[in-house]
């Protein structure tokens, strides 16, 4: 609604100049009674009747000053002066409601008085058109801001929203989207805070990752983070950090008022308590002050729900956890196809990287491993289909030593590494057309012949255990001594340089 603004005075600030008039002409008759040879106890009653209008004032002084947090100042006092033995005459003659009754009189009669001339100079008088002849912008008064807009109804029936006290706020107003670059420190300077309540208020104690793409709260009060363990109270929560239990009970965004309140897992904030750094943290960092250049570090995500992660890399090695889908973890190094992780502070294993989402330039970047142990010797079959011919000596098609095994199938079934090693030969190879042989350690090597084509790997790659190394075909060098009859992969096993069966390895 809009409120037309009168340039004249109003009957209002009439009867507010008229009690102002009041109270100056009672203070007034307060000074010439305190000049009156009046004892003490006579003054201090009359100057509550004549000078009550301090007590008002003193009362909106303190109401104001306690809003405002403020000292609250002290009223004047009565200044003694010596007193007569006899009190006059009025003293008995004036009650304490006479006063009152004398103000209602003045405000009545000055309305009488005054009030036919306030109306005539305030302009309501002179009205000669109605309200309804009065268009509408004339009753507009200009103002400089646009007015609301009002889109529909039921935004009338909106309730009018209150702020809510500052002890009602959640512990965090502000989240901040790490990015590539940001500090602890940097961001503490950003938000205006300190990096040491940035550290608390995250749980980067718990190892918490400092990682680009996650988000950093922003506390608006300095506090711990404590996330609730099996068997904690309250007592012994507040015990860990040297506080309070009402720091825990009387902070109301945590809701706790029992230790029925406290659920596994579930947070609780701890206002006003800041630790210092751990000293580990403190080590790795080198100071202090150093903790606060701890950079954001980038990450890679795992793909696939149930990813396994090994003590090494490569299938063969045992498996030592696994990995949930959209988990974050940090890239320490690579080797081969695979990837070394760090879950957590301690926690380390190796991950295909196929089974990572991470840039190339991450990886690129990444340093390889150095004194990676061969896997302990497990073997996989190296590819599917028909068991044609066996290791040693065989008639067909005319008597001679076979060196390895057969396996047909049709042309382009898959053949994979047969246990984890480096390539040392992929191409076309003497007597078998393409193959493809691995170094698995130790004197041992498996070789692959008569593929399609030219296999998918190279000299020097280093492959795992199931690693899809080519194509099942027919080639030969006859010119090297080999041949074939059809299509199929001939698989030979070495150790020392010899032959030796390959069912003795193979499960």
């Amino acid at each position: 609604m809009i409120i037309p603004q009168s340039s004249v005075p109003t009957i209002l600030a009439a009867f507010g100049h008229l009690r102002r008039g009041e109270i100056t002409l009672r203070r007034h008759l307060w000074q010439a009674l305190n000049t009156l040879p009046l004892d003490v106890t006579t003054k201090q009653y009359y100057a509550k009747l004549i000078l009550r209008e301090n007590a008002q004032d003193a009362a909106v002084r303190t109401a104001r000053a306690t809003f405002q947090g403020q000292a609250v100042m002290a009223a004047p006092v009565v200044h003694e002066i010596e007193a007569v033995q006899s009190p006059l005459l009025v003293d008995r003659l004036i009650d304490p409601h006479v006063s009152n009754h004398l103000t209602i009189t003045a405000l009545v009669l000055g309305t009488l008085w005054f009030g036919p001339s306030l109306v005539m100079h305030s302009g309501l008088e002179d009205q000669p058109r109605a309200i309804s002849e009065i268009s509408a912008t004339e009753m507009t008064p200009p103002i400089d801001a646009p007015l609301p807009q009002v889109l529909s109804a039921s935004e009338l029936t909106v309730p009018h929203m209150v702020t809510p006290l500052p002890s009602a706020l959640p512990p965090f107003l502000f989240y901040h989207r790490i990015q590539s670059g940001d500090t602890l420190g940097s961001i503490a300077e950003f938000y205006r805070t300190s990096p040491r309540e940035l550290f608390w208020a995250n749980g980067l104690q718990n190892g918490r990752v400092f990682i680009v793409g996650s988000t950093l709260r922003i506390p608006r009060l300095p506090g711990i983070s404590h996330t609730v363990v099996e068997n904690e109270t309250i007592v012994s929560i507040a015990e860990q950090y040297g506080a309070s239990t009402q720091a825990i009970t009387l902070f109301k965004p945590n809701r706790v008022k029992s230790d029925i309140d406290l659920v596994d897992g579930r947070e609780v904030f701890i206002p006003y308590v800041l630790p210092e750094y751990p000293q580990t943290v403190i080590n790795k960092y080198g100071s202090i002050e150093g903790v606060a250049t701890m950079e954001a570090i980038e990450t890679v995500t795992v793909l696939n729900d149930e990813t396994n992660m090994r003590d090494g890399p490569g299938r063969a090695f045992d498996k030592v956890g696994t990995l949930a889908y959209g988990q974050r973890l940090i890239p320490l190094s690579r080797y081969g196809g695979w990837v070394k992780l760090e879950v957590a502070p301690g926690e380390i294993g190796w991950v295909k990287g196929t089974l990572l989402g991470m840039s190339d330039g991450l990886i690129e970047g990444l340093p390889v491993a150095s004194n990676v142990p061969w896997p302990p010797p497990r073997w996989v079959w190296p590819s599917t289909g028909t068991f044609t011919s066996g290791f040693g000596w065989r008639s067909q098609p005319y008597y001679m030593f076979h060196n390895g095994i057969d396996l047909a199938n049709k042309a382009g079934t898959s053949i994979y590494a047969a246990r984890y090693g480096r390539v040392i030969e992929a191409g076309w190879c003497r007597g078998y057309g393409y193959c493809v042989k691995i170094n698995h350690g130790n004197g041992v090597e498996s070789q692959y012949g008569h593929m399609l084509k030219q296999p998918v790997v190279r000299t020097g790659e280093i492959v795992d255990m199931g690693d899809y190394i080519g194509m099942m075909g027919s080639t030969y060098d006859a010119a090297g001594g080999g041949f074939s009859t059809g299509v199929h992969l001939h698989f030979t096993v070495k150790v020392g340089g010899k032959p030796v069966d390959p069912l003795l390895y193979l499960p």
